[in-house]
């Protein structure tokens, strides 16, 4: 028992890492209107290049190269996003992002008749928000629905992973599919009050139950 200990203490950020975490994604969320243009971007992914720095000292194996790819690529989009002219590009770049999660999330998968509802959910949120967004995207239709293909099935076989408490990073993966929606509901639909702070703070929470979600499931230099 006292290894699984360690181990399990070891896969747990620690209270330090937590605070920066917290601490620069309010940042950003606080001041992303402050910030000069063509500066924000750096502040944007602090957060993330934290959630890959403790991926890099905590992962293991695959699943560690997995999640480095996936951050990687939520960090090229979180970059092309802030700049003028470069939203097609960045929407690759995240459409590539939920892919990863995608592959990993597979290499973990185990079929439940119990996880059926999960995927429910997930499947009637993305059809209401299709209905509700895609007819809004003009030219961006095809985009769009490719995109929301792509984070539904991310967010399905998150419910579907090998592990008890498989629920935190399934969490995540619905989070993210909210912060995404969000998006387009500000930009092709209705700009909104606080949109900018409901988006990044959906993002910011979803990445971290992901990314905090499999380490501790890692199950050696394999997982």
């Amino acid at each position: 028992m006292k290894p699984s200990r360690v181990t399990a203490t070891r896969l747990v950020p620690s209270l330090a890492w937590l605070l920066a975490f917290a601490l620069f994604a309010l940042l950003y969320i606080s001041l992303r209107d402050v910030f000069p243009h063509g500066v924000g971007w750096f502040f944007k992914v602090i957060p993330i290049a934290l959630l890959l720095q403790l991926v890099v000292a905590k992962g293991a194996g695959r699943t560690r190269n997995f999640l480095i790819a996936a951050l990687v690529l939520s960090g090229t989009g979180d970059i092309l996003l802030s700049l003028d002219g470069l939203f097609i590009p960045g929407l690759g770049a995240f459409l590539l992002a939920q892919l990863t999660y995608t592959a990993l999330f597979l290499t973990q998968f185990r079929w439940r008749v119990g996880r059926l509802p999960w995927a429910a959910v997930i499947l009637a949120y993305a059809l209401a928000c299709t209905l509700f967004i895609i007819p809004q995207t003009g030219d961006l239709q095809l985009v769009t629905l490719v995109y929301m293909i792509a984070i539904s099935l991310m967010a399905i076989s998150a419910g579907f992973r090998d592990d008890s408490q498989f629920l935190w990073v399934a969490l995540g993966a619905l989070i993210f599919m909210v912060s995404d929606t969000l998006i387009a509901i500000d930009k092709f639909v209705s700009p909104f009050a606080g949109s900018g702070v409901a988006i990044m703070a959906t993002y910011y929470i979803a990445q971290l139950l992901i990314c905090v979600g499999v380490i501790r499931h890692g199950r050696g230099p394999g997982g």
